[in-house]
């Protein structure tokens, strides 16, 4: 008994030391940390994400939330950790410099903006089906059972077999530049060439070779042309033989 007697101010002693210790813990005042990190190509129609990583200084006031932002205009918040935001890319115009930041603050009410990330927009190739477009001559369409489960979107145009059959397709050039333009064509005959031009700029038309690998065995060709901002006309007429039409997609350099 006397031995407990003993040991109970000892035992007092130790936890009020403690919690003196766990009292004179020091403080920092000084404002959370932010940084913001992200790709430099937003792909449109796509989410493009923004990672944050926010920390409090030791002792320091606990984090409150994120907002985020392109430009000056709020997009986003988040309350609890992960602080990262997908972002919808709606923008259009290839190559578009968007500018994004993103604002913590902790419970103690202190602000802090990150760093500034910038991304260029990268817009994806522009499927159109040959079907869709204006035909032209005596091509028509077709969509007959091996070609619906061949072709992208289940029916061509077939018959380009004369100088004034083919397609026309309409497009919107929203950034001036090189424009890559991918052709889905095929054939079952040997010799058959198709030539594409732009706005009807017979001059400056270039030719394609398609080799004879069978009917509804789709082959793509690729070839660049600089078109200038508005409306363009791509043009894609017979030249030798006899070919058929799956797509038509253009994109930006």
């Amino acid at each position: 008994m006397n031995k407990l007697l003993y040991l109970c101010p000892l035992f007092l002693l130790w936890i009020v030391v403690g919690c003196e210790r766990e009292e004179d813990l020091p403080v920092n005042t000084n404002p959370p940390t932010l940084h913001l990190d992200a790709d430099t190509v937003a792909l449109s129609e796509s989410v493009y994400t923004l990672t944050v990583e926010g920390r409090s200084t030791y002792g320091g006031p606990q984090l409150s939330k994120v907002e985020f932002y392109k430009g000056e205009e709020k997009i986003g918040e988040k309350t609890i950790a992960p602080y990262n935001f997908g972002y919808t890319v709606t923008e259009l115009i290839p190559e578009e410099e968007l500018s994004f930041h993103a604002v913590l603050f902790d419970r103690a009410g202190n602000r802090v903006q990150s760093n500034t990330v910038k991304a260029k927009v990268r817009v994806g190739a522009k499927r159109i089906e040959a079907e869709n477009t204006i035909i032209r001559g005596v091509a028509k369409k077709a969509d007959d059972p091996a070609t619906r489960e061949t072709s992208s979107g289940q029916a061509k145009v077939g018959a380009i077999d004369n100088a004034d059959s083919g397609i026309d397709a309409t497009i919107q050039i929203l950034a001036a530049g090189d424009y890559l333009i991918r052709v889905a064509a095929g054939t079952g005959f040997d010799g058959t060439t198709h030539k594409i031009y732009i706005d009807d700029k017979f001059a400056e038309a270039k030719v394609y070779s398609i080799p004879n690998r069978g009917w509804n065995t789709w082959q793509t060709f690729d070839l660049v042309f600089n078109l200038s901002e508005g409306t363009r006309k791509i043009s894609i007429r017979h030249n030798t033989g006899y070919g058929e039409l799956d797509y038509l997609e253009y994109s930006k350099l």
